[in-house]
C-alpha cells in the first residue's frame, strides 16, 4: 500500500512538473518602474510675472512669455511597464501621463507628443497637449499642469508598479494625490485619485481627467448616451444631431468652431475610441457612481481649429481630448440656470476613485468595455460576430441572447491582448440582441438600453428673484469663488425674507471667510433662532465662536452639527481641535 501511494505521488509529480516553470513565471511576473532623464525638443515659457494680481487665481502668478524657438532640454521621465503596455509620466510637467503604448503593435493608446511645446492655454498660462492631465480645484487647466509636482515610485507586494504624484492646490488649499499603477498581469493601467479638503470651509468641487488622442484614422467616439450638453448646460441630441450628422465620428464634425460635448443619458461605466483605419482602439472604465461625466473636446476641423496642430506639436498631428469628470459637465456661469449646477467640496471631506485605461486590438470596432476587455459585436445575415480584446487571462463563457433567451453559448479562453473572435450562427434583431461574457462584460443592441429619465432642462418659469432663487444664485457664486456676487445675492435674499435659514448660514460662512467673526456669529444666531437644529448654521456658529474665544458656544455648535451626516466629520474635527487647545488629549482622540 505505501508503495502504491508513492507511485501515485510520483505519477502526479510527473504530470505537474512540466507546468511548474510556467506557473512559477506567472507568480513571479512583475511590473517595473524606472526613472531616467531624456532630452525633448522644448519650447519653454518665461519667468513669472513678478507683479501680484489679486483675483480668481491669486496667490498664483501668470507666465506670459512664450516662444517659437526650440531648445533641447532634459526632463525627468518615469516609466511603468509590464509585458503588454508601457506608460510614461512626466513629474516636472504637472505629473502628466505623457503617453501609453500597446507594445505588440507599438501604437499609443494615449496621444504621445514628441515635443514639449508650451502654449498659453491654462489658468496661469503654459500647457502642453497629449497624455492624461489631472485637474483638481476650481477650473481647468489647473495651476500645476506645467510645473513640477511631488512624486514617489513604488514596487508593490502584488507585483504591480506605481508612481504617486501630488501637490497642494493653493486656490482651495486642497491637496491631491494620483497613483498611476501598472499591474503585473493585466493589459491596462489604473489611475487612483485621492483628494482632500483640509479646510473647515466648503470649497469649489472641480475635477476632470483630460486625455489626448490622435484625431485621424477614421476615429469614432464610443460614448454611450442620448444627449450632449455644453458648458452652459445647453442640450442637444447624441450621437445624431438635428441635421442628421453622426457626431460620434470625428470627421463628421466638420462644421462650426470648437466642440465641447458632455455626453449623458445612458447608464454606462465605459467610454472609448476606435481608429477604424488602424483596427485599434482604447477604453476607459470606472463605476458610474465614481465618475459621471464624459466629455469630448474638438478644436475644430476648419483652419480656426487646425492651427493648433502646429501650435502644440511639430510632427504628431492634430489631437482630440476625451475627458472624465465627477460632474455631468464642466459648468460655466451660465450653467447655473440649468439643472447642472456647480458643486461644493464639504469641509474636511476626502474623495477617492479609480479609473482603468486600456488598449483595444484587432476587434474591427468597439461597442463596450470593462477591465475584462474591449468588446465588438457585428450583425450580418444569419450571424452575429463577436470579438474580444482581453485585458487579462479569460476563462469564461460567451452568451448571445434574444431578449432574455440564450440562443448561443461558447467557451472563451484567451490571454491578454490575444484577440478572440467567434461567430454565432443565429439571427437576432438588433433591438433584442444581448451579448455577454460571464458577468463582467455585457452589451445590448436595444435603442433604449440604459436610457435614463433625468431632466435636462430647468423649468422656464422658475423665479430667480424669489427667496429660494436668490439663495441658490448666492450658493452658485460661492462654489465658483465669486464672493462679491455671492454676498449681493444672499443679502438680496435676506431683504425678501430676513429669516431664510439657508441664506443666513451661507452668509455667516461668507463673513467668516472675510474674518468678520462677530458678524458671522450674529448671523448664525439669527438662523438658530429659527431652527436650533440646522446643521450648517450650527457649524458656522461653532466656527465663529471658536474665533471669538467662546469655547463653550463653539462646542455647542459643533456638537449639534455633528448630528448631520454631511457635516459630522468636519464638526468632529473641530471638536478635536478645541480639545487639543484645551489640553484634553483623551477627548481629542475620542472626537
Amino acid at each position: 500500500m505505501p508503495r502504491r501511494l508513492r507511485l501515485s505521488a510520483l505519477a502526479v509529480l510527473a504530470v505537474l512538473l512540466p507546468l511548474l516553470p510556467a506557473r512559477a513565471g506567472a507568480e513571479t511576473a512583475r511590473a517595473t518602474v524606472r526613472e531616467y532623464r531624456k532630452v525633448f525638443r522644448t519650447y519653454p515659457f518665461s519667468d513669472p510675472d513678478p507683479v501680484p494680481n489679486p483675483g480668481r487665481i491669486y496667490p498664483y502668478f501668470r507666465f506670459d512669455g512664450f516662444t517659437d524657438r526650440p531648445v533641447d532640454q532634459e526632463w525627468t521621465v518615469v516609466e511603468l511597464e509590464n509585458r503588454w503596455i508601457r506608460v510614461t509620466v512626466m513629474p516636472e510637467i504637472g505629473g502628466k501621463v505623457w503617453t501609453a503604448v500597446e507594445k505588440s503593435t507599438g501604437k499609443p493608446f494615449l496621444y504621445g507628443n514628441s515635443v514639449v511645446k508650451f502654449r498659453d492655454i491654462a489658468m496661469r498660462g503654459p500647457w502642453t497637449s497629449g497624455g492624461i492631465e489631472a485637474n483638481y480645484g476650481i477650473i481647468g487647466h489647473t495651476p500645476n499642469c506645467a510645473t513640477p509636482v511631488d512624486y514617489v515610485l513604488r514596487e508593490n507586494p502584488d507585483g504591480s508598479a506605481s508612481v504617486v504624484i501630488g501637490v497642494l492646490d493653493l486656490l482651495t488649499r486642497t491637496p491631491w494625490r494620483l497613483e498611476v499603477k501598472v499591474p503585473p498581469d493585466k493589459a491596462y493601467f489604473t489611475t487612483t485619485s485621492l483628494w482632500h479638503n483640509q479646510t473647515p470651509l466648503e470649497q469649489p468641487y472641480y475635477t476632470w481627467m483630460n486625455a489626448g488622442y490622435k484625431a485621424a484614422g477614421n476615429l469614432q467616439f464610443v460614448y454611450p448616451g442620448t444627449h450632449e450638453i455644453g458648458h452652459g448646460g445647453e442640450v442637444g441630441p447624441w450621437p445624431i444631431d438635428e441635421k442628421g450628422r453622426d457626431l460620434s465620428y470625428y470627421e463628421r464634425n466638420d462644421f462650426g468652431g470648437p466642440k465641447s460635448y458632455h455626453v449623458l443619458g445612458r447608464e454606462s461605466d465605459f467610454w472609448g475610441a476606435f481608429w477604424h483605419d488602424d483596427d485599434f482602439g482604447m477604453g476607459r472604465f470606472s463605476p458610474r457612481d465614481e465618475k459621471l461625466g464624459k466629455k469630448i473636446w474638438i478644436w475644430g476641423l476648419s483652419r480656426q481649429g487646425m492651427i493648433w496642430e502646429k501650435l502644440l506639436t511639430d510632427t504628431d498631428g492634430q489631437y482630440v481630448e476625451l475627458q472624465s469628470g465627477r460632474s455631468f459637465n464642466q459648468a460655466a456661469e451660465e450653467s447655473t440656470r440649468t439643472p447642472f449646477k456647480h458643486r461644493g467640496f464639504v469641509p474636511y471631506g476626502t474623495d477617492t476613485w479609480t479609473e482603468h485605461w486600456f488598449p483595444v486590438v484587432g476587434t474591427k470596432g468597439l461597442v463596450t468595455g470593462s477591465p475584462l476587455g474591449g468588446l465588438n459585436v457585428a450583425l450580418r445575415e444569419g450571424a452575429v460576430d463577436v470579438s474580444l480584446s482581453p485585458l487579462e487571462a479569460v476563462d469564461d463563457t460567451l452568451q448571445v441572447l434574444d431578449g432574455d433567451k440564450v440562443v448561443f453559448e461558447a467557451p472563451v479562453q484567451a490571454m491578454p491582448l490575444e484577440t478572440w473572435t467567434k461567430t454565432a450562427p443565429v439571427s437576432v434583431p438588433k433591438e433584442r440582441l444581448r451579448v455577454r461574457v460571464g458577468h463582467r462584460l455585457e452589451w445590448s443592441g436595444a435603442p433604449d438600453a440604459g436610457a435614463l429619465s433625468r431632466p435636462l432642462e430647468s423649468p422656464a418659469d422658475f423665479d430667480w428673484s424669489s427667496v429660494y432663487g436668490l439663495w441658490l444664485s448666492g450658493k452658485e457664486h460661492l462654489r465658483q469663488r465669486a464672493y462679491g456676487p455671492a454676498r449681493e445675492a444672499l443679502e438680496a435674499c435676506l431683504k425678501k425674507d430676513p429669516h431664510y435659514v439657508p441664506a443666513l448660514g451661507d452668509l455667516a460662512l461668507l463673513r467668516y471667510r472675510a474674518m468678520d467673526y462677530p458678524g458671522a456669529f450674529d448671523l448664525a444666531r439669527r438662523a438658530l433662532a429659527v431652527d436650533t437644529y440646522d446643521p450648517l448654521s450650527n457649524y458656522a456658529y461653532g466656527l465663529a465662536a471658536a474665533r471669538l474665544g467662546r469655547t463653550a458656544d463653539a462646542r455647542d455648535g459643533f456638537e449639534l452639527a455633528a448630528q448631520s451626516v454631511e457635516l459630522r466629520s468636519a464638526a468632529w474635527t473641530e471638536l478635536a481641535r478645541l480639545a487639543i487647545r484645551g489640553g484634553d488629549f483623551e477627548r481629542a482622540a475620542f472626537d
